[in-house]
């Protein structure tokens, strides 16, 4: 086995071992299919995080876009039958809590799904979240983080992103995953004493 062949297989075992086989496939696929098409899409929610080593378990790829760049994306990923493009407005399984009270939040953006082999990719475009009767929070904006994957670069979630958004919606135990791994990176903190 050449030195190559053998790094690859080293990167391979890695990414098998933080996500499961299928999931890697079907993101190597949706790279091939979006990649060098002038699309701006970013990796978003449990499996992005997962790829930052924070212990979740994805249940889909999820991404996230501009509503131009999700059509795009729609065009490009036209054999996998997507359903259409739909503007929706949609309740999160997980209330937000917010001074001990639990609240509904709501997501909305230009959707659509497929399934590469069997795993299901989510695509919101414009993304914004609202919590209750509150007013609509501002499109979902800000500069990636890029992970490699198997030689291709991936634009995912920041990790301080993800938690600054669970932190404003009381999802401490999300807070707390993403600090674990932070931590881990860049040390333990050392609180100064001050007595």
């Amino acid at each position: 086995m050449s030195h190559n062949n053998k790094d690859v297989w080293d990167q391979l075992g890695h990414f098998v071992s933080v996500i499961t086989k299928q999931y890697l496939d079907a993101l190597l696929i949706l790279h091939e299919k979006l990649d060098g098409k002038n699309i701006k899409w970013i990796l978003n929610g449990d499996l992005a995080e997962r790829l930052k080593i924070v212990k979740v378990e994805p249940d889909c790829i999820g991404i996230i876009s501009s509503s131009e760049d999700t059509k795009k994306i729609f065009e490009a990923v036209k054999e996998f039958s997507p359903n259409p493009i739909i503007f929706q407005t949609t309740k999160l399984p997980r209330d937000a809590i917010v001074n001990e009270k639990e609240l509904p939040v709501y997501v909305r953006s230009f959707y659509f799904d497929f399934n590469i082999n069997g795993v299901k990719v989510k695509i919101d475009g414009n993304l914004q979240f609202k919590v209750n009767e509150w007013d609509w929070g501002d499109v979902l904006e800000f500069t990636p983080e890029y992970v490699y994957v198997i030689g291709k670069k991936i634009a995912v979630t920041p990790l301080s992103v993800a938690s600054q958004l669970y932190r404003s919606l009381g999802w401490n135990d999300r807070v707390e995953k993403i600090r674990e791994v932070t931590e881990k990176s860049h040390g333990p903190r050392i609180k100064p004493n001050l007595d």
